[in-house]
């Protein structure tokens, strides 16, 4: 009575166990192989994945409701005007907060000392709310404070000024190349977020009222405005509509009008091809590690010709060789994988502890790592096996 598959299967399989174990050199180089290969494949794709998650969180952070409002061409003769920003969030009802901003850099000097230096930023009371920043101590830039020399500090500033000898920061007078200004307010911590197109780097920054910047700045026109939109608007509208706004207004002027849902869709295509770019490089170690398991599957059907030759005579097909080798080859790249799995889990959360970004494991890329270990034995196993089952049993038993 035939043997069922599954009972063939299990005997093959321990066969198989057995011969890697007795060649526990080649099996180990082997294993060494595959395990640099996929965990390489594994902390790539992973890192990533988790890259773009990153950078989904930055956009979070703010809304996905940002709009952010620029001229094409800085510096050019027609500028965005105070007023019209001003009365933007008003005007346009699918902008419900608006934030225009001028800025510029200053040497700052507190009680005859050097403070540091830094951005001096023009806003508006709703800069805050949009750019989601909380107070230390104090109060925020507010809309009658025009033209007064009143502003808030960042929290690095802060830390200067009472390194210098500052008790009370509040109502200390700060100095800067446009003039003398008051303090007002102190902002709490507030790290860079990289990931809409205005870098702001509040904690080394001075914020004053927007009217008052426009009185000392060379450019009397608003460099950017962040706005946010209002609910279930889509954000094609919103760019429309505040195009739409300043038409009239200045026909001369050319906008560059970015909404955070398109560079969400922008960071997700390029963090795509970015991952596929880094599985292909951890792709090229396991290639190595597939040749060379080619290689010690080689060595292993010439040590064992006369194994194989006994086999054959004692009435063992072509295709139960094949098998054989088959199996060894896939046995030997689940374990490295494995193994590559752990590694690759391992190195990806060193990295992160370095870079302090959020460890997240890639259900895709374990499942993709197992099933590339599968893949990686059959393909560079075939052709040993094939060479196994070709070999002459007479041969073989006559040592040829």
């Amino acid at each position: 009575m035939p043997r069922r598959p599954s009972v063939l299967l299990a005997a093959n399989a321990r066969e198989a166990i057995e011969s890697l174990r007795k060649a526990s050199l080649r099996t180990v180089l082997a294993l060494i192989g595959v395990m640099i290969g996929i965990s390489s494949v594994i902390a790539m794709v992973s890192l990533g994945e988790i890259a773009k998650e990153q950078a989904r969180r930055q956009f979070e952070a703010l809304g996905t409701d940002i709009v952010v409002i620029r001229q094409e061409n800085m510096g050019g003769a027609v500028t965005i005007g105070l007023e019209d920003a001003l009365l933007l969030a008003e005007t346009v009802p699918s902008i419900i907060q608006a934030a225009p901003m001028t800025s510029g850099f200053s040497q700052f000097r507190f009680a005859g000392r050097s403070a540091g230096q830094g951005s001096l930023l023009g806003v508006t009371r709703s800069f805050a709310d949009i750019h989601k920043l909380s107070l230390q101590a104090g109060r925020f830039i507010s809309d009658l404070d025009v033209d007064r020399y009143f502003c808030v500090i960042g929290f690095n500033l802060a830390e200067e000024m009472r390194a210098t000898g500052a008790g009370q920061i509040l109502g200390e007078i700060i100095e800067t190349e446009e003039g003398l200004f008051t303090v007002v307010g102190v902002l709490g911590h507030k790290p860079p977020n990289y990931a809409i197109p205005v870098h702001l780097d509040v904690d080394n920054s001075i914020l004053v009222p927007v009217t008052t910047t426009q009185r000392f700045g060379s450019e009397p026109g608003i460099e950017v405005i962040v706005a946010r939109s209002g609910e279930g608007v889509h954000h094609e509208d919103a760019a429309e509509d505040v195009r739409s706004y300043f038409r009239p207004r200045s026909p001369d002027l050319t906008l560059n009008i970015v909404t955070a849902r398109e560079l969400i869709a922008r960071m997700e295509e390029q963090m795509g091809v970015f991952a596929l770019l880094l599985g292909a490089v951890g792709s090229i170690s396991l290639v190595v590690g597939g040749i060379g398991i080619m290689n010690i599957m080689l060595v292993s059907v010439a040590e064992r010709r006369t194994e194989i030759a006994i086999r054959r005579a004692l009435g063992a097909r072509k295709r139960d060789v094949r098998i054989q080798f088959l199996i060894e080859s896939v046995i030997l790249t689940i374990a490295g994988g494995v193994l590559g799995i752990l590694l690759g889990l391992v190195a990806t959360w060193t990295i992160c502890r370095f870079t302090n970004w959020e460890f997240l494991i890639s259900g895709i890329s374990v499942v993709s790592g197992l099933g590339t270990s599968v893949a990686v034995g059959l393909f560079f196993g075939l052709q040993p096996a094939h060479q196994a089952s070709k070999l002459d049993p007479i041969a073989g038993l006559q040592g040829k």
